[in-house]
Order: structure tokens, then C-alpha cells, then sequence
């Protein structure tokens, strides 16, 4: 979504029940996790790393190589506040 906003409402789950997409720009959870976690996520997909956990995000690792991830890891970081990026580089 624009300014990596997520799906409205994205606490809750779409009509399949799945979970929506969450925000990216810090206000969300994507900041609690470490870089080796959020790489793997956007490389292999939720679906492939938790067991039995149905999900609609799918991996990229087939389209991005692993420098690209972290670019795109980087960008989602500049949109975070400066207390939640500092939080970040602590579980790294």
C-alpha cells in the first residue's frame, strides 16, 4: 500500500481468513523482529517457515536475490522512527 500503510483493517483477516497485510512504515510489528527473520520472510514466505500457518504471503526469493531483500529492507527501515530503528538494530 501507499506509504506502506497495509491492508485496512490489517489486524483482522480478509475473506478467506487469512492475515492482511501488515503496516511497514512502523507503526505495525514489522520492527520487532530481527533482519534474519524479515529476510527470510520476504525470501521464502510466512507460509514456509511457520508449520501449518496459511498465509498469503509468498516468497520472492525466486525474483529477488539476497541483496535486493536487503535493499528493500532497508527502505521499509527509513520509513521507521528513529526509536523503533534503534529498537531493530538491537535484536540484530
Amino acid at each position: 500500500m501507499v506509504n506502506l500503510s497495509g491492508a485496512e483493517n490489517w489486524k483482522g483477516v480478509d475473506e478467506d481468513g487469512h492475515r492482511k497485510a501488515p503496516l511497514l512504515n512502523g507503526t505495525g510489528h514489522t520492527w520487532h523482529h530481527d533482519d534474519k527473520t524479515l529476510h527470510a520472510i520476504i525470501k521464502y514466505g510466512l507460509a514456509k517457515l511457520v508449520n501449518n500457518y496459511e498465509s498469503k504471503m509468498i516468497g520472492f526469493g525466486d525474483k529477488l536475490s539476497d541483496k535486493e531483500i536487503d535493499s528493500v529492507l532497508a527502505y521499509i527501515k527509513s520509513f521507521w522512527s528513529k526509536e523503533n530503528y534503534e529498537y531493530q538494530l538491537k535484536l540484530n
